[in-house]
């Protein structure tokens, strides 16, 4: 008997494919918590991407559940100690986006430096003369780049920004990281955000994280910084954040956002110094081939052959 997986959400053509030559693939007519709740009783696997959230009961429903795979990089979504508690082993793709992330992250801090998009728009709008009156954006290169989480993602960019960039590297974590080709300084919190010039946020979402950038943190930066959150939106406190935006003493760039999707009428679209993506960085079509792996190790994981 081939076994049950649930899908709540699409994963790429070429995945899902590959996944219904070898399992049974149940997609539920809706993604409320109702109907996932009923159709995982039945499951032996649920394959989701990191907008779905797995809590306790989600996993106490699935009486057959086995292992849950997330397509992704981040688990902040599935409840980690129940799903020990219940013998659920818990796969995600970690790796897969690290350089996309990355790239991104570099992207958005230009983009926020140099209004690359504004400039475009003056351009098409027929302001070509007043867009090149007055000098506008500033320089990458020596600044001070605080990294929070010097993880997968953190390292690569502050590797980039080191050798690529001459930028002096501080950064915060909770052990002590050697990065290679890279001359980085471990700072606490508070100091990084005093220090840097450009903050961009790598950690992963818990519960120590969670708000750490509040009102406090903010009012700490450094007048006229950059913010960069590639990270999960719930990190910064929202409300304070746009709050410090409106006071114009920083600017920031945001792949991610608490909530998210943010409603149309929220501030943050308003404000000229506040650059907002759809949490696209990871999207890249080699990143999302290789989160895509997530299908074989959970097919693998339920005993089923996967050619190579």
């Amino acid at each position: 008997m081939r076994p049950r997986v649930l899908l709540p959400v699409p994963l790429t053509p070429v995945a899902e494919a590959r996944l219904e030559r070898r399992a049974e693939v149940i997609r539920p007519p809706d993604t409320k918590a109702e109907t996932l709740l009923q159709l995982v009783a039945n499951c032996d696997a649920i394959l989701a991407r990191t907008n779905v959230r797995i809590d306790r009961a989600f996993l106490a429903a699935g009486r057959r559940l086995r292992v849950v795979g997330v397509a992704g990089v981040g688990t902040d979504r599935v409840d980690l100690a129940a799903a020990a508690e219940m013998g659920i082993s818990v796969l995600s793709t970690p790796e897969a986006a690290s350089d996309a992330v990355a790239e991104f992250t570099l992207g958005l801090l230009l983009s926020l430096m140099r209004p690359i998009a504004g400039s475009a728009a003056m351009y098409r709008d027929g302001r070509f003369a007043e867009a090149r009156r007055e000098p506008h954006g500033v320089e990458l290169r020596g600044k001070t780049v605080g990294i929070v989480g010097m993880g997968r993602i953190g390292s690569r960019v502050a590797r980039t920004m080191s050798r690529g960039f001459d930028a002096r590297i501080v950064y915060t974590d909770i052990i002590d990281i050697s990065v290679p080709d890279v001359a980085a300084t471990r700072i606490e919190l508070c100091e990084l955000l005093e220090t840097a010039e450009v903050v961009s946020l790598h950690t992963p979402l818990t519960d120590a994280t969670r708000g750490m950038i509040d009102a406090a943190a903010l009012a700490r930066m450094r007048e006229h910084a950059f913010l960069i959150n590639t990270a999960r939106g719930a990190v910064i406190d929202t409300v304070a954040l746009v709050e410090t935006l409106r006071a114009g003493r920083i600017r920031a760039a945001l792949d991610v956002t608490d909530p998210e999707p943010l409603p149309t009428d929220h501030p943050l679209f308003s404000l000229p110094n506040c650059l907002l993506t759809p949490h696209v960085a990871a999207r890249t079509h080699a990143g999302m081939e290789r989160m895509m792996g997530v299908v074989d190790e959970v097919l693998t994981f339920l005993g089923v052959d996967v050619p190579v």
